[in-house]
């Protein structure tokens, strides 16, 4: 079967019926479908984090809740929208997750029904980390280093006092650390 599963669309219908276009855009950007989520669901989600009658809380509660989906395809590409928020959304986004301390832990996470479950549990463990250290690194040094300015003026770590700079070094590098153990490479 092609597109969107059953499940899927019951679920995006439910959201329809009870009038939530945030729950509908969520179920569709996190469907069980083996493709990326699609552009259109993600720039809405943006929009709606940049909307100041649309409460964030409301959307990372439900790209969580789908983290604790068992079908891993739906678990991968919550953290894929969850991430692209973080990285694109409005700033409440990644405050709201470093408000959050043990929201994000799927290091038990294993999916069992098919081989290919199996092999991607590991990537969406690691994923899940690197996505909690992002946050965590944000928790303590209030500011997101992927999205800080960069150069020899502007950039916010060149111009950090030293102190700042001794104790933004450790999360920065506990965040480089999360990143580089992803290795979002198969191993065969």
């Amino acid at each position: 079967m092609s597109g969107q599963s059953v499940m899927d669309r019951m679920q995006a219908a439910r959201h329809s019926v009870l009038g939530s276009q945030i729950g509908k855009k969520v179920c569709k950007a996190t469907t069980e479908e083996i493709l990326a989520p699609k552009r259109k669901h993600l720039e809405d989600l943006l929009q709606y984090t940049h909307d100041p009658n649309v409460n964030v809380t409301d959307i990372i509660d439900q790209l969580l809740s789908r983290t604790h989906n068992q079908n891993w395809v739906v678990v991968y590409k919550s953290l894929i929208t969850l991430h692209h928020l973080m990285c694109y959304g409005h700033e409440k986004v990644i405050q709201n997750m470093a408000s959050r301390t043990m929201e994000l832990n799927l290091a038990n996470y294993y999916d069992r029904k098919d081989m290919q479950g199996a092999q991607m549990s590991p990537f969406i463990q690691r994923y899940s980390k690197y996505l909690s250290a992002k946050a965590g690194s944000y928790r303590a040094i209030a500011f997101d280093f992927c999205n800080a300015k960069r150069g020899r003026e502007e950039g916010k770590l060149r111009n950090m006092e030293a102190t700042e700079l001794l104790m933004a070094l450790p999360t920065l590098s506990d965040q480089l650390e999360a990143l580089l153990d992803f290795q979002c490479y198969f191993e065969s």
